[in-house]
């Protein structure tokens, strides 16, 4: 297990828009770390920097006491030297290799014997499940399968540090939620650190143990996934994290809810910019019994819940039930607003702390 340390890091691909801005950042040894933003962030760009696969304009990379990067010294360690796994999108795995030879690849790259070779097969077999699966191609094996070869192939030569750039996103989504079970028992069994790039806010919330949320080049917030979730210290951090997305609203955009949900808060009208409130904490009562009253403008079954569109003096807004919405679309119905879901921002768009 390493902890990562990344220091004024910087990385312009030209142009006057920087891929990495000056990021400082400390991974504890030992957390499943993701890595969460949209495309165009510098998550990838980020974790390409740790895995020595693009080199950074400045400053410096750590790994545990060794220097894998630092513009100060000038050092630079190549990608082959710093004990690390690597997995992508693609498992790459090579089409006229078994799942035996796959898996052994990086061993026979350092010339290890025979026996060697067997023994740690063998305990990758039985910690991926891949028994019977040793003589078989890529070609005869699922989706799946494929993906615990590429995850057993990285972990054969006992790295210290695992590096995954959206291995999920080519998996359907039952595929999908088994590999992140797979992963989370994975980083359970082993304890290694993991850096895990994502542009799914609920891979993250469901696999890490930290979350950093990355917006042009910097990291916005880094903290347990509950803690973004209920806690988010800025306004793109509240709208990126969630499904269906916080409710967003100023005093332009639905001045009626605005000032309703102003009114839950201690907060003055002239320090709040922007109001929002997560859709699971509004609650759907009959007209006239709730905050406000608004219109139902479309209801979503999902099976365990109900996604209900509402419409509040011009304002849309999604709410989120787990009880059967008291009308249908086109009736007016009450809304109640929980504390514990609303959050405000200021005019540099970051959470307003009550004293």
């Amino acid at each position: 297990m390493s902890e990562i340390k990344l220091n004024s890091l910087v990385k312009n691909f030209g142009g006057n828009s920087l891929a990495v801005d000056n990021l400082s950042v400390t991974f504890p040894s030992g957390e499943f770390v993701c890595l969460l933003g949209p495309s165009g962030c510098g998550k990838t760009t980020t974790l390409r920097m740790i895995a020595g696969l693009e080199r950074p304009d400045s400053g410096e990379i750590f790994c545990g006491d060794q220097t894998y990067f630092s513009s100060n010294t000038g050092e630079y360690l190549k990608t082959e030297k710093r004990n690390l796994g690597l997995m992508f999108q693609s498992y790459a795995l090579w089409p006229h290799m078994t799942v035996f030879q796959n898996i052994v690849f990086g061993l026979d790259m350092k010339n290890e014997s025979s026996s060697e070779k067997d023994k740690r097969f063998e305990e990758l077999e039985k910690l991926f499940q891949l028994k019977n699966l040793k003589n078989r191609y890529p070609s005869e094996l699922s989706g799946g399968q494929q993906q615990r070869v590429a995850l057993a192939r990285m972990l054969a030569v006992n790295p210290n540090l695992l590096l995954l750039d959206e291995p999920l996103s080519n998996l359907d989504s039952n595929l999908r939620l088994e590999m992140r079970a797979e992963l989370k028992r994975l980083h359970q069994t082993l304890g290694c650190t993991i850096v895990f790039v994502t542009h799914d806010q609920m891979e993250a919330m469901t696999l890490a143990t930290s979350i950093a949320v990355m917006n042009k080049g910097i990291i916005e917030q880094l903290a347990k996934p509950m803690e973004i979730y209920k806690n988010p210290k800025s306004l793109f951090v509240a709208k990126f994290v969630g499904s269906p997305q916080m409710n967003i609203v100023d005093f332009n955009d639905g001045e009626q809810l605005a000032s309703s949900l102003l009114n839950k808060t201690k907060f003055d009208k002239n320090n709040v910019k922007t109001l929002g409130i997560r859709p699971e904490s509004i609650k759907l009562t009959s007209k006239d019994n709730g905050d406000i009253n608004g219109t139902i403008e479309t209801i979503q079954p999902t099976g365990a819940d109900w996604i209900v569109g509402l419409n509040i003096s011009g304002k849309s807004i999604f709410a989120i039930s787990s009880d059967q919405p008291p009308g249908n679309e086109n009736d007016i119905i009450g809304l109640s607003f929980k504390l514990d879901g609303l959050h405000t921002f200021d005019r540099n768009d970051l959470k307003l702390e009550a004293d």
